[in-house]
């Protein structure tokens, strides 16, 4: 395939996922939440886990900049200060040397002037002895600090990518933690409203029996039917307080701290083809992304690990005083420079063996992507099947519920009329609330799944 062919098609891939998040945002505007979408910028603002990843990307940050040091000099200042005894002597025989020479100086010239000297010797250390310097050191040519910058910032740039992966990652969790409250918060209202007819029922079965009409266990099985009711309602509630609790920790706020919801009115719904949405989610995924990054760092360490047998070179200055005292004039100052070449010419072929394992790490990778890739079109293809399910699901709930209702509406008229027993109307009656209580799940767990499919493909990101 041409480079002309690959920018087309690449450019094909932009201009479809532009118009699918557009679609996408339009969808977004007739349903949204605003107490949800509260929910979800606190959840960014304070999340533990969150600011845990947002440090690990400063602290990358910080670890660049000090790559990115090594290009500067390293200006330090050396002193030494040193107190000797004892040790070699150095001998010099100059009297030997020059005592000769003085006396036939002295009987040519029939004087004393050039008097006999002694043999001179020398302590080989100093009694004291100080040096101080300001020494620099500057990196001229050294692939490894080059490299090394660079595979820093790509490691950098893999610690942001994690940081918006768990962002999306937190913005779909929260949602779905506050489509399971909701959906708690409507069954524990749906069996409150539910409720009001087993205690009407329970009125009418004992002004019945006070009166003689039925017999007495007929309010009794009314009252255990209430019994049992009021343990469903419990178990609601207590998965409505679990449910709160989750969404509170996501939150980073008190686990008993209510939350305000408001009920969707109309529901998302998909806006275009799979081959779309794959086609968003691969270009968006941060797993992807993440996986091109470790990629580069690769391609940087194989180059690195070639340009080892290139020399290394440096330039090292002092300037500074010597001497037995601290004394600064133009006999104890110095300088001096020097240019350092450093060249490994044999290092046992460890080289070539690392140039081979960044190579096959590479492999690796490519082979991690293509699975990585394969993963996400199943993914999406699965969120998008999920989806249809639960709307069918929502569909067929709600004709449950109509069909329940309306059963239920016929019996209770029988039921009080005395054409139907109460077991006839028990039984109505249990149709019904598992017909709404299935409505209430569908509705939610479909707005679940709706969350969890925008994760999938990478649209609506925060």
């Amino acid at each position: 395939m041409s480079l002309v062919t690959c920018h087309l098609s690449q450019q094909k891939i932009k201009m479809k996922t532009k118009l699918l998040f557009f679609l996408i945002i339009l969808a977004q505007a007739t349903w949204a939440q605003s107490p949800l979408d509260d929910y979800i910028r606190m959840g960014l603002e304070n999340n533990l886990a969150l600011k845990q990843k947002e440090t690990s990307y400063r602290k990358s940050l910080e670890t660049l900049k000090e790559a990115r040091g090594l290009f500067f000099p390293n200006i330090s200042l050396n002193a030494r200060f040193s107190v000797a005894e004892g040790g070699r002597t150095i001998d010099l025989p100059i009297g030997d040397l020059l005592n000769p020479v003085y006396a036939t100086l002295n009987q040519i010239l029939h004087s004393n002037q050039f008097p006999q000297i002694d043999n001179q010797s020398f302590m080989f250390f100093r009694p004291m002895e100080q040096e101080t310097k300001v020494r620099m050191i500057q990196q001229v040519f050294n692939t490894d600090i080059y490299y090394n910058s660079k595979i820093k910032k790509e490691l950098t740039e893999t610690e942001q990518v994690s940081v918006d992966q768990y962002r999306q990652e937190l913005v779909a969790e929260i949602r779905k933690a506050y489509y399971n409250v909701a959906m708690a918060e409507g069954i524990v209202n749906m069996l409150n409203d539910t409720r009001k007819l087993l205690e009407e029922n329970v009125r009418v079965n004992q002004k019945l029996v006070d009166n003689g009409k039925i017999t007495i266990d007929n309010l009794y099985r009314a009252q255990t039917e209430m019994s049992k009711f009021d343990q469903k309602v419990q178990v609601a509630a207590k998965n409505k307080e679990i449910a709160s609790a989750y969404i509170n920790f996501l939150l980073n706020r008190s686990l008993t701290e209510p939350i305000l919801l408001t009920e969707p009115n109309i529901l998302p719904a998909l806006a275009g083809e799979s081959t779309i949405y794959r086609e968003s989610a691969l270009a968006n995924r941060e797993e992807l992304k993440k996986l091109d990054l470790y990629n580069n760092i690769t391609d940087l360490q194989v180059k690195m690990n070639q340009a080892g047998a290139l020399p290394n070179v440096m330039i090292v200055a002092d300037y500074g005083i010597q001497g037995e005292n601290y004394t600064v004039n133009k006999d104890s100052d110095f300088g001096q420079a020097s240019a350092i070449l450093s060249w490994d010419l044999f290092a046992g072929f460890q080289n070539r063996a690392k140039i081979r394992q960044a190579k096959l790490q590479k492999e690796m990778l490519d082979q991690q992507s293509e699975e990585a890739r394969r993963q996400i079109e199943l993914q999406v293809i699965n969120a998008m099947n999920e989806l249809k399910t639960a709307l069918a699901g929502i569909e067929t709930a709600a004709s449950q519920v109509k069909t329940a209702r309306e059963g239920f509406r016929l019996v209770k008229r029988r039921y009080e009329e005395g054409q139907a027993n109460l077991i006839e109307f028990i039984d109505a009656r249990t149709t019904l609330t598992q017909a709404e209580e299935n409505m209430i799940i569908s509705k939610y767990t479909y707005l679940a799944d709706y969350a969890e499919f925008e994760k999938v493909c990478a649209i609506n990101k925060i």
